[in-house]
């Protein structure tokens, strides 16, 4: 089954700050979702993290809409600070 992808705002301006050679290693491991580097979060059982690199990104699968939305995207270090 191929997924829609959708980049929320708060994501996109995360990717556009990075270097051209990280930003496509970005999209190659997003759209290759929901294969990768990806665990559910602990603490939110309907959200996914992509782990690139030192980067994590935040998602949710929508199942009946067939869709994948980036929710978040941060540094290793403070993204799991705001889903406690």
């Amino acid at each position: 089954m191929t997924y829609k992808i959708e980049i929320e705002k708060k994501a996109q301006k995360f990717i556009d700050k990075q270097d051209k050679t990280q930003q496509t290693r970005i999209y190659k491991s997003i759209y290759m979702l929901p294969n990768g580097d990806t665990k559910k979060l602990q603490t939110k059982q309907e959200l996914y993290r992509l782990r690139v690199g030192e980067f994590r990104f935040v998602y949710k699968i929508i199942d009946d809409k067939i869709l994948i939305k980036i929710i978040d995207a941060d540094n290793r270090g403070d993204i799991y600070k705001k889903y406690k």
